[in-house]
């Protein structure tokens, strides 16, 4: 006997069975098949032995006769559906059609025809509550959309304002907005799309509020609204959305006021200051130390902030220790990456004795020999001999790719050019002449 405590498993049990089946046709049913059999044969590559198995099936009290008759509604032979759907319906009422939402929600999707859905639509009203709790993300939302005239206003402005899913927020929202109704409750409480429309809706005055909201998108929306937002948020309170405004909408002339929050005990306002000099003062000074910061996400920023400006390589380094937090030395590491060819070679061979980003150094040595190695500049001789000792920390046939690609050898040449002179696959040799012309 075939049980699953979940009915959208019927879905992977058709696909299994006429995935192992085939396509053999002749095959017939016994004149008495057991449980399983009759359940095998009605998802069966053969569509004749479907459509015999959905006879059976339309007349069985089985538990699993439902399920299956369900997803042979959707079946890609019209014969065996039109059939599957004909005894469906006599078998139907609300509570085997609350027991099987989740496998009709599954079974909606496939594109056969609007029948599904149909079915659906019609049931939703007497199984609602339901259809709006259901597991499966996509069915959801879709009971939301279907459900907006069923709902009354207060119900959907809860949704709207406390659903964990921000779409279907966004679904009640919009469907309120359309006609006018909750507009400030949905700004203070409505997702971001939902909040940025009622802010269209009640215009300045309400955007002046706004202008250090949370969310990007709603301060961007205020921002539009409100003449010269820069000199409001320079007397606002000190918050995350105040110090990110200024940032967004603020001149260099801001920046000491950005840098006096870099200090500041929130990561969060640490973060906004870096987010926002990196916008209005790209050359501050204040922002280097923080590239150790004890919160990842401001490190992050930092990092940010100081990709593309030289950094002297003898003060990242000592940051590579274990000592450090792994977000420093993370930070550390991709800043030395970016100095350039060789000392992203360095830098990775120095990871593979770290535990936590020996992996991250393994896959970027791997993308090195891929896509930079073939490269006519050369590493210093101090740099060669430190990425010759690391060497032995790869598999001795990476550590040969790195020799062949011309980057450790006692003379470092182009690593084109290398493959030919040593006997490898080079592309291109000083030692080919041009080839002679074939025409008269």
């Amino acid at each position: 006997m075939i049980e699953f405590e979940d009915v959208r498993q019927w879905v992977e049990f058709d696909l299994t069975v006429r995935r192992e089946s085939g396509y053999r046709r002749g095959r017939r049913l016994s004149r008495r098949p057991s449980r399983e059999e009759l359940a095998e044969a009605a998802c069966d590559g053969d569509g004749y032995l479907r459509e015999a198995a959905v006879e059976r099936l339309a007349v069985s009290t089985d538990p699993e006769a439902l399920p299956l008759l369900l997803i042979r509604c959707v079946d890609w032979v019209r014969p065996v559906r039109e059939r599957a759907r004909s005894a469906v319906l006599s078998k139907l009422d609300d509570a085997a059609l609350r027991a099987m939402l989740p496998l009709l929600g599954v079974l909606r999707r496939r594109a056969v025809d609007d029948w599904m859905t149909t079915l659906l639509r019609d049931a939703l009203p007497s199984v609602l509550d339901a259809a709006l709790a259901a597991d499966d993300r996509e069915s959801r939302r879709w009971a939301h959309r279907e459900a907006l005239g069923l709902l009354p206003r207060e119900r959907l402005l809860e949704i709207a304002s406390t659903h964990p899913d921000f779409v279907v927020r966004a679904i009640c929202g919009d469907a309120l907005l359309d006609r006018g109704e909750c507009v400030e409750e949905l700004l203070a409480a409505g997702a971001p799309k939902v909040r940025v429309r009622a802010l269209t809706l009640l215009g300045p005055e309400a955007a002046v509020a706004r202008l250090a909201d949370r969310s990007s998108a709603v301060r961007a929306m205020a921002q539009v609204l409100v003449p010269d937002p820069a000199a409001h948020y320079r007397t606002l309170p000190v918050s995350f959305g105040a110090l990110a405004g200024l940032g967004e909408t603020g001149t260099a002339a801001d920046a000491p006021l950005l840098e006096r929050h870099l200090a500041d005990e929130r990561p969060r306002i640490r973060r906004a200051a870096v987010r926002g000099l990196r916008r209005i003062a790209p050359e501050s000074a204040a922002v280097r130390p923080l590239l150790t910061d004890p919160s990842p996400a401001v490190t992050r920023e930092v990092v940010a902030f100081l990709r593309g400006r030289f950094i002297d390589p003898a003060t990242l380094r000592p940051l590579l220790a274990r000592a450090h937090p792994l977000h420093t030395r993370r930070a550390a590491a991709a800043l030395l990456r970016d100095h350039g060819t060789w000392l992203r070679l360095h830098t990775d061979l120095t990871l593979l004795a770290d535990p936590d980003l020996a992996a991250d150094a393994h896959q970027d040595i791997h993308a090195w020999l891929q896509h930079s190695a073939a490269t006519y500049t050369t590493p210093s001789p101090t740099l060669t001999t430190e990425i010759e000792a690391h060497l032995g920390r790869l598999p001795p046939e990476t550590a040969r790719e790195i020799r062949f690609a011309g980057t450790v050898s006692g003379s470092v040449f182009p690593a084109r050019h290398a493959g030919l002179r040593s006997g490898g696959m080079g592309t291109v040799s000083d030692d080919i002449g041009p080839c002679e012309s074939t025409q008269e």
